[in-house]
C-alpha cells in the first residue's frame, strides 16, 4: 500500500499538537513552530506563523489570540486529503468526547480543547479540508501559566513517521559480551531495495506487507528527551485463533517467535518478522535511510512481586 503524498493525510490529531511549542514570555504565551517536524514533511516557512508545502499547496497556520478574559491557540492544517475517515477515527481515540462527525471536545473548569473539521474551505482559490486543534483558556478565575495548564505544548523531538512508506529488512546478532543478549536491527529505506514494506498509516498505526505478501498490523509510539535519541516502540496486533462455536475462546497471541535460536532459523517466516515489531529501538539516520537498533534479552530471571502486608 503506497500512499501518494499529494493525497495522504500528513498530520493527524496528536501530530497537530507536535507542530508547536508554547513558551511563557513575560506572562504571555509565545508560539514557536516545530520547524524540524514541519520541514521533514516539506512544509517550509512562508510568512510569520504560516508554513506551506509548495509541492501540494497544503498549509499550516498557527495563531494565538489573547484578551482579558481568554486565550485561544489554534493549529490550522489545510489538507487536500479526500478521505478523512482515518483522521476522524484517531480524533475519536484521542480522549476527546465526540460532539459530532466534525467536532471532538474536552472541557474542564478553565480549559476547552477541540478538534474541528471544516470541509471544502476555499483558501487562495483552492478547496481544502480544514483540520484544527483549538485550545481555549478561560481567565475568569485568574490566569494560569502555560506550563501549569491542562494541555501543555512542550518541544516535541519525535520524528514524523505518519503517512510514510519504507522498505525494510531485519537482523539479529549475538552480543559477544553477554551470552543471553542480542543486538536487533531494522533497516528502513524509502527506496525499494528491500522486499518487505512498512507503512506508517497515521500517528499510531502501521501495516507490514512482507515479500511473500503476508501482512500484519500493530501500533507504535515515540519518546524523545531534550536533544536525545528518539526511541520507537512497536506492538503487534494480537489475534485469537478461530474456533467452533461453544468452544472456549483462546487467548489472542501475536504469533511472533521469541527464542533467539529458533528465530535465527525461521527467516523469512512471518513469525520471524513479527518478533522485530514487538520491540523498542533507538532511531538514527544512515544517509537517507533510517536505522532502528535495539537489544533482545533472554533467560533473565522474573522478579517476584512482594506480598502485601497483612495478607
Amino acid at each position: 500500500m503506497t500512499i501518494h503524498k499529494s493525497f495522504g493525510q500528513e498530520f493527524f490529531p496528536t501530530n497537530l499538537k507536535s507542530l508547536i511549542s508554547v513558551e511563557n514570555v513575560e506572562g504571555k504565551s509565545k508560539l514557536k513552530p516545530n520547524d524540524y517536524f514541519l520541514n521533514e514533511k516539506e512544509f517550509f516557512w512562508a510568512d510569520d506563523l504560516l508554513f506551506i508545502n509548495k509541492k501540494t499547496t497544503e498549509k499550516v497556520k498557527f495563531s494565538c489570540n489573547t484578551s482579558e478574559s481568554k486565550e485561544e491557540i489554534r493549529v490550522d492544517y489545510y489538507s487536500l486529503a479526500k478521505d478523512l475517515s482515518r483522521f476522524i477515527k484517531r480524533a475519536g481515540e484521542s480522549g476527546l468526547k465526540k460532539i459530532s462527525e466534525n467536532r471532538f471536545e474536552h472541557k474542564d473548569k478553565n480549559t476547552k480543547i477541540r478538534i474541528d473539521i471544516k470541509r471544502n474551505i476555499l483558501e487562495g482559490g483552492k478547496s481544502y479540508n480544514l483540520l484544527s486543534l483549538v485550545v481555549i483558556e478561560d481567565f475568569t478565575n485568574g490566569r494560569v501559566a502555560p506550563e501549569n495548564r491542562a494541555i501543555k505544548f512542550p518541544v516535541d523531538y519525535s520524528y514524523p513517521l505518519q503517512n510514510t512508506t519504507y522498505y525494510f529488512d531485519t537482523d539479529i546478532k549475538d552480543d559477544k559480551s553477554y551470552s543471553d543478549e542480542y543486538f536487533i536491527n531494522i533497516r528502513l529505506s524509502k527506496n525499494a531495495k528491500y522486499g518487505n514494506k512498512l507503512v506508517f498509516l497515521d500517528d499510531t498505526n502501521w501495516k507490514v506487507t512482507l515479500a511473500n505478501k503476508q501482512t500484519f498490523t500493530g501500533t507504535y509510539s515515540q519518546s524523545a528527551g531534550n536533544y536525545q535519541m528518539v526511541n520507537i516502540g512497536f506492538n503487534v496486533t494480537a489475534i485469537a485463533p478461530k474456533v467452533p462455536k461453544a468452544y472456549l475462546q483462546p487467548i489472542a497471541e501475536t504469533g511472533a517467535i521469541y527464542n533467539a535460536s529458533e528465530l535465527k532459523k525461521s527467516k523469512p517466516k512471518t513469525a520471524y518478522y513479527k518478533f522485530f515489531f514487538t520491540k523498542s529501538y533507538d532511531l538514527r539516520f544512515e544517509g537517507n535511510d533510517l536505522w532502528l537498533s535495539g537489544k533482545h534479552y533472554e533467560n533473565y530471571p522474573t522478579m517476584a512481586v512482594p506480598s502485601s502486608k497483612g495478607n
